[in-house]
């Protein structure tokens, strides 16, 4: 599997035929990731906690919490994904240059063809957001594909169907995660943030 941070949607994606899958713009390992100010706008500035939140993926890890941002959604994975490097001299290369590095700063897209790994390995992140300014989760967004962000301008509408959240993009598609709320404060939290977008359907909670 490759990931690369699409310029068009700002979400990390498995090419298909040189595209998106979701939004169809040009996905290539060619062409450089967005920059940290493209990011930092799209993010907006952190608005706050919505609650505890699971995502319907496989491979990343699913299970972290979604923040408001002053531009759509932010989910933040509880773990990161580092890598372990077969060669000796690489793990200790890596480790020199600190946990940021051993992130998996491009893992399948920019280190799976030049750097083979054993394995996969997991860092619990800390509880709290320490990055709050819109170039640190730009920054946190462009180094980690676990992130997912969702504009406002990127849902359209939404529904809740067995205890999960869809979101309706503008060209009628959904989009392919699903999120969980691990309670209802959380519930409660999503719809009412939901509620003051332009979102025209309505949500049953119950």
């Amino acid at each position: 599997m490759t990931l690369l941070l699409c310029p068009e949607c700002c979400q990390w994606r498995e090419p298909t035929e040189g595209r998106c899958p979701v939004c169809a713009g040009t996905l290539n390992i060619a062409i450089p990731d967005p920059s940290l100010e493209t990011l930092a706008d799209e993010i907006g500035d952190l608005q706050g906690l919505l609650g505890v939140a699971e995502l319907s993926r496989s491979h990343l890890p699913n299970l972290g919490r979604l923040f408001a941002t002053t531009s759509g959604l932010l989910f933040v994975p509880n773990e990161s994904r580092v890598i372990v490097f077969a060669n000796d001299d690489r793990a200790d290369a890596a480790a020199r240059r600190g946990s940021l590095d051993r992130w998996i700063v491009r893992w399948w897209s920019r280190l799976s063809g030049r750097m083979p790994a054993v394995r996969f390995t997991c860092e619990r992140r800390t509880s709290g957001l320490a990055a709050s300014d819109r170039i640190a989760l730009a920054e946190l967004l462009r180094s980690d594909p676990g992130l997912l962000f969702w504009s406002r301008g990127a849902i359209a509408s939404w529904r809740r169907l067995h205890g999960r959240w869809e979101f309706l993009r503008p060209d009628d598609r959904w989009w392919p995660e699903k999120i969980s709320m691990r309670d209802r404060d959380g519930d409660r939290a999503l719809q009412t943030w939901l509620e003051t977008t332009a979102c025209p359907l309505q949500v049953n909670v119950r």
